[in-house]
């Protein structure tokens, strides 16, 4: 068998075609990367532009760390002269959330216990939960002071203002709420 040889003219025709394929691959392809090039930026933004889930009244705080994580806090199991770190139920992801409830007497009322922002005033570090040797909730990254008896007031380190009060309410079952917002603006100024 012979191979069969084609016309010049059609040969040119099919190389014309299969570039002019090509060429029009080229084209749509460049659209869609000019459209990906718009949609990633628009996507990102939305997302930095989702709102955060902010601390509110009637929210149930739960343990912030540790074995109990995500349960509910009961005010008996604070012992008096103690703190623990919580945050409202679902509502973790946004560290302004974060609160530090203190005991400062014995009973299981809301009398008995403080809550304070967890988030310094000095550069927005969470502070320890746990009190200092004089009974002053601590801050790890510049050794700021607050005294939880007093307001949460600075009395210590670089913290231009006290920490920002949160009303809490006891319930029925020894569960804590939150009662109000914040007394001032949490975090640094």
């Amino acid at each position: 068998m012979q191979p069969v040889i084609e016309p010049i003219e059609f040969v040119e025709q099919r190389r014309a075609f299969s570039r002019r394929r090509a060429l029009k691959w080229v084209i749509r392809a460049a659209y869609g990367t000019f459209a990906l090039a718009f949609a990633l930026p628009a996507l990102a933004i939305r997302t930095l532009t989702q709102e955060s889930k902010e601390i509110a009244e009637g929210d149930l705080l739960v343990a912030a760390a540790g074995a109990t994580a995500g349960q509910p806090l009961n005010a008996a199991d604070i012992p008096v002269g103690t703190g623990v770190q919580v945050v409202p139920e679902g509502k973790a992801d946004d560290t302004n959330n974060n609160v530090v409830i203190v005991r400062l007497a014995e009973g299981t009322g809301e009398d008995a216990l403080v809550a304070y922002s967890a988030v310094c005033t000095h550069l927005g570090c969470i502070v320890y939960a746990d009190l200092d040797e004089n009974g002053n909730i601590r801050c790890p990254c510049h050794l700021s002071q607050f005294n939880p008896r007093e307001d949460a007031d600075v009395v210590g380190g670089p913290a231009p203002r006290a920490l920002p009060s949160l009303p809490i309410a006891v319930g029925g079952n020894g569960q804590i709420t939150v009662a109000g917002t914040f007394s001032a603006p949490v975090g640094p100024d």
